[in-house]
């Protein structure tokens, strides 16, 4: 009988090679544990030695810990670093919302591994996030060679301590961003949803009526059909873990803005002079 040859993963066909890959990096099959997300981490730049990866005691934890994998050998890195990139989820923050920023931290990757990202997620403050319209100029980030399957933003207010004015000052932060998503999402391209999750950051009054707002402002910009389709959670679900979507090209989710429009408003249009829906 011939000698029994020692099968390794170089060993394989390229077919089982690449579906071990997507087993790897897949979020819901792989088994590589958990780790707590510490933002600001846009960046794995992926060349082929040990400083161009993070290390998980500071960076997204799970998501370098798949990427580990890439540093075995430079073959693997060749074979596998863009499904890599495109199946796994990125958390920036804070002042990442600005071009020039994201441009600095992500210019360690290629245009093509730019180009293979399709998840990123960014938590910031009310007040960063008025780049999604006042710079962006209709791309994610300001980045020509972004094309995003998810956007997840995480809005985050700033500490109000005087419970005599945070009422007021929740209601202002409110309607700016609704204005601020409102703006972005008119001429917003190279995106295929943008979903909007609350994390506690408003009680379910306030939360509402930031997307009631963005649902009205729309359909006042561009009709019942804009092209723009939502999803939000249940008005029953807890406001912490309250969420929505805007769909951007897939015509299969969500609804269009004009029926969203009449289910939030009862069923009957309000009048398109008044300012906008009641919470």
């Amino acid at each position: 009988m011939p000698d029994k040859v020692e099968a390794c993963l170089l060993s394989l066909p390229s077919e089982l090679r690449n579906a071990i890959y997507l087993y790897v990096f897949d979020e819901l099959t792989s088994s590589i544990p958990d780790f707590p997300a510490k933002p600001d981490a846009l960046a794995v730049a992926l060349r082929f030695d040990n400083t161009a990866y993070l290390d998980t005691q500071h960076d997204n934890g799970r998501s370098a810990r798949k990427l580990a994998v890439l540093q075995s050998c430079r073959q693997i890195h060749d074979e596998a670093h863009l499904l890599a990139l495109s199946m796994t989820p990125f958390h920036i923050s804070g002042d990442c919302s600005y071009p020039d920023l994201f441009d600095l931290r992500s210019r360690p990757l290629s245009p093509a591994k730019i180009g293979a990202i399709r998840h990123l997620t960014l938590t910031a403050r009310i007040s960063h996030l008025r780049a999604l319209n006042e710079a962006w100029a209709g791309l994610p980030f300001g980045h020509p060679n972004l094309n995003l399957e998810t956007l997840t933003i995480v809005p985050r207010k700033p500490d109000c301590t005087s419970s005599a004015y945070a009422e007021v000052a929740d209601l202002s932060q409110s309607h700016t961003l609704a204005y601020i998503f409102a703006e972005t999402f008119k001429g917003l391209r190279n995106i295929r949803t943008v979903e909007v999750l609350n994390k506690g950051c408003f009680n379910d009054v306030v939360w509402r009526i930031v997307y009631r707002s963005l649902v009205y402002r729309l359909w006042r910009w561009g009709g019942p059909t804009c092209g723009l389709r939502f999803e939000c959670s249940p008005d029953a679900q807890d406001e912490r873990d309250a969420w929505f979507r805007v769909h951007f090209q897939d015509k299969e989710d969500g609804v269009e803005v004009g029926e969203e429009v009449l289910r939030l408003a009862g069923g009957e249009l309000p009048d398109p002079n008044t300012t906008g829906f009641g919470p």
